[in-house]
């Protein structure tokens, strides 16, 4: 590639960064902003942010995949294989009810049908503890590891959506999540 092309590619990353960063501050702001706000915050046009990404959507998923891979890369610096499992479980669900806290756009976002796939390297670090702690006889083995993954993660769901329509504040939510969690993983 010619200096000149490492040179665009270079704008171009720093542009796409921009866009990025500024979305994210907008969107927590407010859902439902549009994109020339978030080419004013990021100092683009318009054209430069349909450049690297051709809808809305394409935008918001953008952002939604950057903040579950900046949450991924919180959850890897945890020390995950030492301490009692359930501590390890609380730590991960505190880290994504931080990203929630953070990020108010997370809570207010419409179920996408890409989901699943973003819940994945969630998900194998949560069915790792559990299983290592149903091995250890901490967390119960009357129910499949992989279902205690989808109660957690729909546990997780349901308290963001009380805290979306306002019928609890974050920290009753978190609070009200972290015990429901203990009461369903506790071996007898």
């Amino acid at each position: 590639m010619s200096e000149n092309g490492r040179r665009r590619r270079a704008d171009a990353d720093r542009s796409r960064a921009a866009i990025l960063a500024a979305a994210v501050t907008v969107l927590d702001e407010r859902v439902d902003a549009g994109l020339e706000r978030v080419a004013e915050v990021a100092g683009v046009t318009r054209q430069t942010v349909y450049a690297h990404f051709p809808s809305r959507d394409a935008l918001v998923n953008a952002v939604v995949d950057e903040l579950t891979r900046e949450t991924v890369q919180a959850i890897d610096a945890l020390d995950l294989d030492e301490g009692p499992a359930l501590e390890c479980i609380q730590k991960l669900v505190g880290l994504g009810w931080r990203a929630f806290e953070e990020h108010p756009l997370l809570l207010q976002l419409p179920p996408s049908g890409t989901s699943d796939e973003r819940h994945d390297p969630v998900t194998d670090r949560f069915e790792k503890v559990i299983r290592r702690g149903q091995r250890a006889g901490e967390i119960t083995s009357e129910l499949p590891a992989g279902w205690l993954v989808t109660s957690l993660v729909g546990l997780g769901h349901a308290a963001g959506e009380a805290v979306a329509a306002g019928r609890m504040t974050p920290r009753k939510a978190s609070s009200v999540l972290r015990t429901s969690i203990t009461r369903l993983l506790r071996a007898e």
